[in-house]
């Protein structure tokens, strides 16, 4: 899936929306009594058999399952070959959640292979979407099914001080009701939608903790590996950069590189695919900030021990809002696209920051004279 596929998706989830319709939605509460999840009540309920006050909160907590940047808060995966995760999930979204004992054994198994600290609350909900031609005015006839899971924490409710009526006084509440926090911790969408259709052979997974992925849900619901956390993802990348180029890393490559990588997902997010890295693809962003073949002698060792097998995301390797430089006592944010702005110059032996200075110089809010 790109990211102008989930915001079409995204915008299907609001009210009396004609083209979209969630059959059945399944719902679990698990406690985390004494370390132990413990399934307190499970339910399958027809979507139009909820209030409408029930239906706008469960909309608003679905729609969030799709909420966050592409290579972040939201992961693309794919399924192996005869993977037991998929057919799994498959059954359940042909089943449209009308089979119960399916649905039961989901959430006894999910419960039983996934932890969490505190209690959450499971939602499981079949949706379908009749996915309009752009070019006709009538319905293309492409019914996209789906299923759409959120685990949300499920915490003590906190009202703090409240008007009591019999004694005329504000007291605290007592806090003893349980609420669900309404943006999920973890979720998937399955099938992906690419393409103007279901794609069976991708999931897309969403988690409110980028740098903390949940391997065991990772694990169970696709049966595989996560892939790096974006953070991780950035320190490799920096540390491949500096063993690569060692002593010939200075303030001009490092720039050009950002540069490089800051029109390439600029380049991307306009054709809304994500753009990640590979071995190839990387050594060229090197050759092209000017690092030779002398230099680069060692690049597939370094890429191998740092990186290893893994592609890296692009939007993942920069701040693309900004370039830090920082020394001692001194530190200096550039906007982006204004990096070209600032260079190192040697004057009388030594190192200086250059910044170029155009109509006008700010310090503390006051103008001062250039």
């Amino acid at each position: 899936m790109n990211a102008k596929e989930i915001a079409q998706l995204r915008r299907q989830f609001k009210k009396d929306n004609s083209d979209f319709f969630i059959a059945n939605i399944a719902a679990a509460y698990v406690s985390n009594e004494n370390s132990s999840p413990v399934i307190k009540c499970f339910d399958i309920t027809d979507y139009e058999d909820l209030s409408e006050s029930e239906r706008t909160i469960y909309l608003a907590i679905l729609k969030k399952a799709l909420s966050g940047k592409l290579g972040r808060q939201l992961t693309e995966y794919s399924f192996e070959s005869g993977s037991d995760c998929q057919q799994k999930l498959y059954d359940l979204n042909q089943s449209r959640l009308k089979d119960p004992d399916l649905v039961k054994e989901f959430v006894n198994e999910f419960t039983r292979n996934t932890s969490y600290l505190n209690g959450y609350f499971l939602i499981l909900a079949a949706c379908a979407w009749q996915v309009k031609d752009q070019n006709k005015l009538e319905d293309s006839g492409s019914s996209y099914r789906f299923l759409l899971c959120s685990i949300n924490e499920v915490t003590l409710t906190d009202i703090g001080l409240y008007f009591n009526e019999e004694t005329g006084t504000m007291e605290k509440k007592e806090d003893v009701d349980m609420h669900v926090i309404s943006s999920g911790l973890d979720g998937f969408l399955y099938p992906c939608y690419t393409d103007g259709g279901a794609d069976v052979n991708h999931i897309l997974y969403y988690t409110k903790t980028p740098k903390r992925p949940n391997e065991m849900f990772i694990e169970y619901i696709i049966g595989t590996m996560s892939d790096l956390p974006y953070d991780k993802e950035n320190d490799c990348f920096r540390k491949m950069l500096t063993d690569v180029a060692g002593r010939e890393l200075n303030f001009d490559t490092v720039s050009h590189v950002y540069g490089s990588l800051r029109d390439m997902v600029a380049e991307a997010e306009e054709d809304g695919v994500p753009l990640a890295l590979d071995k190839t693809k990387m050594r060229a962003l090197l050759e092209d900030a000017g690092l030779n073949e002398d230099t680069l002698q060692h690049y597939s060792a370094v890429y191998d021990k740092t990186v290893g097998d893994n592609e890296l995301k692009a939007v993942n390797l920069m701040d693309s809002e900004k370039l830090s430089v920082r020394m001692k006592d001194i530190s200096v944010t550039v906007r982006g696209d204004a990096a070209w702005k600032v260079k190192t110059q040697l004057v009388d032996g030594k190192r200086y920051l250059m910044i170029q200075i155009d109509d006008g110089l700010e310090v503390n809010g006051m103008d001062v004279n250039q």
